[in-house]
């Protein structure tokens, strides 16, 4: 596989290069790392760790599909709320409340109870949705990419970050981009 690198510079990236740079995933997977490759910051959660331009690049990755998927313990710490296009299903093995407002929507898929194999339970949902994002903790996603055969885009302030994490979790990085301040890898 060719690896290739991008850097931005002082250019402008608009959410319609980051969406055309998706194009073809139907599943993509994101974490975001601090400066050690830590996806939890001080608060156990992940939104401390980016900034203005990791939430363009999240907004990118949400705008294109249409089921957002995550872990019970995820969506409890991040305090999800409705994605505002997609439909968003939620793994856990202990009882969910919905977002506030979708109590009885369709759009809120709690799956609870104990699954074995999750990479199984998403290539279910593969077959009812045609383009899926998944948002899991690192040790839930790294192994159910593995048995699916996808890489997961890797985002940081800072390069050390995805350089740890990917060597953290025996992974290579095989595109880079870099714009404003924030660093953008896709890792398998």
């Amino acid at each position: 596989m060719l690896q290739l690198s991008e850097t931005f510079g002082e250019a402008k990236v608009t959410d319609a290069y980051l969406v055309a740079m998706l194009s073809g995933q139907r599943l993509t997977a994101s974490l975001v790392v601090d400066e050690i490759g830590s996806t939890k910051d001080k608060n156990g959660g992940s939104r401390l760790l980016g900034g203005d331009a990791d939430l363009q690049w999240l907004r990118a990755l949400r705008s294109r599909v249409d089921l957002v998927v995550t872990g019970g313990a995820t969506y409890r710490t991040e305090q999800y709320r409705m994605p505002k296009r997609a439909d968003l299903a939620v793994f856990s093995r202990g009882p969910l409340l919905a977002p506030e407002g979708f109590e009885s929507s369709p759009r809120f898929l709690p799956l609870v109870g104990e699954h074995r194999s999750l990479s199984g339970e998403l290539a279910k949902l593969m077959n009812r949705y045609s383009n899926i994002h998944l948002e899991f903790g690192a040790l839930t996603l790294i192994p159910i990419l593995r048995e699916l055969g996808f890489g997961v885009w890797v985002s940081s302030q800072f390069n050390t970050g995805i350089d740890t994490f990917c060597s953290d979790h025996d992974m290579r990085c095989v595109h880079v981009i870099q714009l404003e301040d924030l660093h953008i890898a896709y890792c398998l």
